[in-house]
């Protein structure tokens, strides 16, 4: 049986969130809270875990309450807080009335902690005129009135940029003294741990797939479990390319999720800051000024005012970008992207040159793949961290391409070998193909890669590449490279100006195979710095 589900709250194996520990002891302190975190970063699995951790301290009861009635009304809302205490008061609900009666009861601990899932949807009929009077905030406030006199009463809510909705738009005297936690994306350790049951059954997920699993989903919860559901069920070892197949499958067919992804920090009737924010990032990922920050960030009319920082806030525990350092103090403040199949580039129009339009969507992933370079790292033996393999950075740009309109072949068989990668164009009918070789500079046949690529050569290839790899600087890498791998062989060297590209060098060359057919390909040397 699958052990994995990611379509549920419940699923069979769970990563317990270290931050489960200091909540809880704010809890149980009569503190309020709240969570942000977006769409399937585990907001409901980590208030069941936050519940069960409660729970097992004694004098103390827990509520989790998953969503608003379907009316939304204050009374409404009490009605089902009453329910839940299994009180019963005469006259007007008030939240102090029903925690009145609760705790005079005599089989009743002594304190008592409230979860609310499902924030954002308190905040819905709110914008832009009913502001003060929106019922989630009169219940919400009521709360916090009465939380305020019976210390016995913790109260925590998890949300997304209802949050946000709630502070600036309705004004809330609950969010003004709760204290803010955030939930990200799992690191690779987490990762390991959710695989645990590849090897409790005599097959452990290789690295490589764990890389590659990584590098699809962003570390995001849901899109890590969806990814090891998909591989639990083959009947071979799990490799990179079963993790590209497992998430092109799922833009195909969960185009929904996606959407409640970018719903999850934005809103058309609200501020498009996020969005600009976010384009910022991925054009320029790396330290940007507060200047550059603040003029993406300007809104004009009746929309959700969002601070820089806000901003910042959401896009990571969105999942889409890592912050370096703090959002409200660093100038400039240092954000990359998250790779992902979040933060993959949408499909340009394709033309008739398909030599051109391959090379212009290897040159975007390549920027991408830079600007996102700490995440192409793994532990290394001694300690230190080394790069992921050529074939995880084949399966990540396998993933890219399939997104742009391409379509992929990991390992395909091509003339004389098998090529990282073979790609032909979607749906027009067109047998042109190209071919790609991913190395890593210094190990084994890199300085052979334009004899081996000239290998896979047949008829149909009308454009081939080698991207090559480094985390090292290396001040004479373009000259070196074309000394070593390319003069020496019998080809036309053309240099192509990188300016202002994060592509470190790249060289357009033209050969003869042995079959006598004309090969353009090109060199690309990009370096992955280690650190943001």
């Amino acid at each position: 049986m699958n052990p994995y589900d990611w379509q549920t709250h419940h699923p069979g194996i769970e990563f317990l969130r270290p931050e489960i520990r200091e909540t809880a002891a704010r809890l149980r302190r009569g503190g309020s809270a709240v969570t942000l975190g977006g769409r399937g970063m585990g907001k409901s699995v980590f208030l069941r875990q936050l519940r069960s951790a409660l729970e097992r301290e004694s004098g103390l009861r827990v509520l989790l309450i998953p969503e608003p009635p379907p009316r939304l009304t204050v009374e409404d809302c009490l009605e089902r807080l009453a329910e839940s205490l299994e009180v019963s008061v005469a006259g007007p609900l008030r939240s102090r009335k029903l925690f009145e009666a609760y705790f005079a009861r005599d089989d009743v601990p002594e304190r008592l902690v409230l979860l609310f899932d499902e924030f954002d949807r308190y905040a819905e009929g709110g914008f832009p005129s009913q502001g003060s009077h929106a019922p989630g905030r009169a219940f919400f406030n009521d709360l916090e009135s009465a939380r305020r006199s019976f210390r016995r009463l913790g109260v925590l809510a998890a949300g997304s940029i209802g949050i946000y909705v709630f502070r600036d738009v309705l004004g809330s005297g609950y969010l003004s003294r709760a204290a803010r936690g955030r939930l990200g994306p799992f690191d690779r350790q987490a990762a390991m741990e959710l695989a645990r049951p590849f090897a409790d059954r005599g097959a452990p997920l290789g690295d490589d797939a764990l890389d590659a699993l990584m590098l699809a989903s962003g570390g995001i919860p849901a899109l890590l479990t969806y990814g090891l559901e998909q591989l639990w069920d083959l009947d071979e070892t799990p490799n990179e390319s079963h993790v590209t197949g497992a998430f092109i499958r799922f833009q195909e067919s969960h185009s929904g999720y996606l959407d409640d992804v970018r719903q999850s920090f934005s809103d058309p009737r609200l501020s498009q800051a996020p969005q600009r924010i976010l384009e910022l990032i991925r054009r320029n990922p790396g330290p940007l000024y507060r200047d550059q920050l603040e003029a993406a960030s300007a809104v004009t009319g009746e929309a959700l005012k969002l601070s820089v920082s806000d901003v910042l806030e959401l896009l990571e525990a969105t999942g889409l970008v890592r912050i370096e350092g703090s959002v409200f103090r660093d100038n400039p403040v240092e954000a990359h992207p998250i790779p992902s199949v979040l933060n993959l580039p949408t499909a340009a129009p394709l033309t008739e040159r398909f030599r051109e339009d391959f090379l212009r969507d290897l040159t975007t992933l390549l920027e991408k793949l830079h600007g996102s370079s700490v995440d192409f790292f793994r532990p290394g033996k001694d300690g230190g961290k080394v790069l992921v393999p050529e074939s995880v950075f084949a399966a990540h740009l396998a993933l890219g391409f399939e997104l742009l309109g391409w379509r992929s072949e990991r390992e395909a068989q091509s003339a004389a070998g098998r090529t990282d990668l073979k790609l032909r164009r979607n749906g027009n009918g067109s047998r042109e193909t190209a071919v790609v070789e991913v190395k890593i500079w210094g190990r084994h046949g890199t300085k052979d890669a334009q004899r081996q690529i000239l290998g896979y050569w047949t008829s149909d290839v009308t454009a081939g590449a080698v991207v090559m790899l480094t985390d090292a600087e290396l001040p004479e890498w373009p000259e070196v490279y074309r000394r070593e791998c390319l003069d020496s062989h019998d080809v036309t060297v053309e240099p192509q100006p990188m300016e202002d590209r994060p592509i470190r060098a790249r060289f357009q060359t033209t050969s003869q195979t042995a079959d006598g057919l004309t090969a353009p390909v090109d060199h690309f040397l990009l370096r992955l710095p280690r650190k943001a």
